[in-house]
């Protein structure tokens, strides 16, 4: 039977063609089927890899189903009106690069959360306040991540009960 003919020439047009040219053609045709050939195994191959990938996908979407979860609960918590400390923004140098943190006291006790290093706050920044560009504010820096210095607040309040 043999393969499916990709060109239709009569055995007599092709041999009118050049020699280099039959070369070229009969060159160009096995390099496609070799490709072809490999792709087939590529694809082979892949079933059980996909196979494997079930389950990581599956934990991913766990991880995306559970981050939405906090984010509508971040949301609820600035949206009931809790108590809560006045957070600011300090700008600070280590080492020649600039960093952030956040800043807040209770009963006279200073606490911090380490926001991150200029790129990253501007990243932040630029996502929340598009026509942001030049200059970081720190106002604009405590209302990207006010959401994330609350629930620092939580936490180290809650730890701190926890071990009296």
């Amino acid at each position: 039977m043999g393969r499916k003919k990709s060109v239709d020439y009569s055995p007599e047009e092709f041999q009118k063609l050049s020699r280099e040219e039959r070369q070229i053609r009969g060159r160009m045709s096995r390099l496609n089927r070799m490709i072809n050939d490999r792709e087939e195994e590529i694809a082979e191959l892949m079933i059980p890899i996909e196979e494997l990938m079930k389950p990581i996908r599956i934990k991913e979407l766990e991880i995306q189903t559970i981050k939405e979860e906090l984010k509508e609960l971040k949301d609820k918590i600035s949206n009931f009106g809790f108590e809560f400390p006045s957070f600011r923004v300090e700008n600070y140098d280590s080492k020649g690069k600039s960093y952030f943190r956040g800043v807040w006291y209770v009963n006279s006790k200073k606490f911090q959360h380490y926001i991150g290093s200029e790129k990253i706050v501007q990243k932040a920044v630029s996502e929340k306040y598009p026509d942001v560009k030049v200059a970081i504010e720190l106002d604009k820096v405590l209302d990207s991540y006010l959401k994330e210095l609350q629930m620092s607040y939580w936490n180290k309040q809650y730890n701190s009960k926890k071990s009296e």
